[in-house]
């Protein structure tokens, strides 16, 4: 897991225009030069907060997801739908990459 190119994917997101208008235009070309994983590729690809959270992505910059509907059909409740479900698994209320840390 490549948590850094996940965080970085979400900063260019809301500070690079360019990049954000390829999220928009191609997804799959502007997400292949960034070091991510496949699982993580697929989870940007569809949005898949509650996947991202799961792996360690801040909250702060996943909200940009849909602040600038980066790949299409993510609304601000539908966001927050998505992520309520992992905030509701007990076992995931501490993201992975923290749990040595915790325990």
């Amino acid at each position: 897991m490549s948590l850094y190119g996940i965080h970085k994917t979400l900063w260019l997101l809301q500070n690079d225009l360019e990049f954000r208008e390829r999220l928009r235009t191609a997804p799959e070309a502007a997400l292949a030069g960034l070091p991510l994983t496949d699982k993580e590729r697929q989870a940007l690809l569809t949005n898949d907060v509650a996947e991202l959270y799961r792996m360690g992505a801040h909250t702060f910059l996943m909200s940009r997801l849909p602040r600038f509907n980066a790949f299409g059909g993510l609304t601000r409740e539908e966001y927050q739908r998505r992520l309520m479900v992992v905030l509701d698994e007990p076992e995931r209320r501490t993201p992975d990459w923290m749990r040595s840390a915790v325990s």
